[in-house]
This record gives structure tokens, C-alpha cells and sequence, in this order.
């Protein structure tokens, strides 16, 4: 396949370029090793271009040992990360701080899930983010908007904040969404966006959707395509 313009490797690319610009301009306010997080993104770096340009199949890019390689390269960043966010329990103070902290835990789901994507889906571009059903536990209207709301969901293993125009959102309905790069909207931050808008069966289990429906994919697509236009 043409890695070097697959969705799930330009995704990829985008989220370490995410980090590199946190660490580089030190927006993590926290005691943290810069340092060793630098060397962490110097690997994964020079690692993605052997990934990026070896031109194989999906099967056998996700176990080219220069993949394997950057993603441990990276879960080396996500320990040093945690372990800081740990030790000081740390809390953002401010949104810039929120959307800081949101962001690396978006790259880093991207590029901890990479091998699994490549094996799990087809080359749609919709396939490269995580496309996962989630239960509204909460809402409140965005102060300020006449249409926005905010809603506190979970996927049944964390939890997940999505600012949405849509109406008809309340306590209890499950929606597919795409995990997207975290947004301020209006000082509140936003880490996925729902899909569809149509609720899914009450019965429907949460987390991780393996069969979208035509819709859902459909927006999810557009999405990656806007992430992925400036990385070709």
C-alpha cells in the first residue's frame, strides 16, 4: 500500500507532531523530565520515516520491528508523562492547561493503537481515528451559546467531555462519536465529537464500535481528511 499517504499513518504523524510542540515549547506545567521526553519524540521521529516510506501491507507494516520500535519509543513518553502527572497530581488551573493535557492524551491513543488499527480495519481514512459509542451521563448548556451544550459521557472505562449543537441530546442516550484532536469551544474543552446525532440501541455495548454505520463513517471520514490535508 502507499504508506506515505495512508490516513492511519498521516493521523500518526499529526499526533507526533502534537508532541513535539507541547514538549518543544514546554507547555506542560509540571516538573518533567524535557529532556528524556525529547529523546522519547527524537526516536519515534527518525522511526516514522522508515514507516512512513517502506511501502508494505497493513499486516506487515504493524509488524515492521522500526513500528514496534516507535510505539515503544512513545510508551516510554506516556510512562514518564503518567508518572509525573502522578506523583505531583497534577490538575490543570486554566483551559490552555486542559486543552494541553487533553492533546497528549489524544496523541498518545493514536499512536499506542497504530498497530491495531492496521490490523483491525480496511484503509478508509474513518478507520484511522477510534470511532467508539458512548452513554450521556451529564448536560449543561454553554454559557454564553444559544445552541451549544456540553456533555459528561462515558465509554464505559473513562470519561469524555463533548461540546455538541446538537438539540435533542439528554441523560442516558448513547451515541457513536470520533475521537478527535481536543478544541476550546467557548472555554470548554472539547476531546470527540458525536456522529450521526442518531441515538444507537439502548442495548448497544459501550466502547470501541467495530461496524460504524454509513453515517457515522461518513462524518468520521471528513474529519480525518482535515487532519490529514496538511500532512501530504
Amino acid at each position: 500500500m502507499d504508506t506515505a499517504k495512508d490516513a492511519r499513518v498521516l493521523v500518526l504523524e499529526d499526533a507526533l507532531r502534537r508532541l513535539n510542540e507541547i514538549v518543544g515549547n514546554r507547555k506542560l506545567r509540571m516538573h518533567i523530565e524535557y529532556a528524556k521526553l525529547t529523546e522519547s519524540l527524537k526516536t519515534a521521529g527518525t522511526l516514522l520515516y522508515e514507516v512512513k516510506y517502506s511501502y508494505v501491507d497493513a499486516k506487515t507494516l504493524a509488524e515492521l520491528e522500526a513500528t514496534k520500535n516507535l510505539v515503544e519509543a512513545i510508551a516510554e513518553f506516556s510512562r514518564l508523562f503518567g508518572a509525573a502527572v502522578k506523583s505531583q497530581a497534577y490538575k490543570s488551573h486554566s483551559v490552555q492547561e486542559k486543552l494541553t493535557l487533553a492533546e497528549v492524551h489524544y496523541a498518545l491513543g493514536i499512536i499506542e493503537g497504530f498497530e491495531q488499527r492496521l490490523l483491525a480495519s480496511n484503509d478508509d481514512p474513518a478507520h484511522a481515528i477510534d470511532i467508539i459509542a458512548v452513554e450521556i451521563s451529564q448536560t449543561r448548556d454553554v454559557e454564553g451559546s444559544k445552541n451549544l451544550t456540553t456533555c459528561r459521557c462515558t465509554d464505559g472505562s473513562r470519561i469524555w467531555t463533548i461540546v455538541t449543537n446538537i438539540p435533542t441530546v439528554v441523560t442516558g442516550m448513547k451515541l457513536s462519536c470520533a475521537v478527535l484532536p481536543p478544541v476550546d469551544i467557548m472555554g470548554i474543552v472539547s476531546e470527540a465529537m458525536f456522529l450521526g446525532g442518531e441515538p444507537l440501541p439502548d442495548k448497544a455495548e459501550l466502547g470501541a464500535i467495530k461496524e460504524p454505520d454509513n453515517s457515522a463513517l461518513d462524518q468520521a471520514r471528513a474529519q480525518v481528511l482535515q487532519i490529514t490535508k496538511r500532512m501530504i
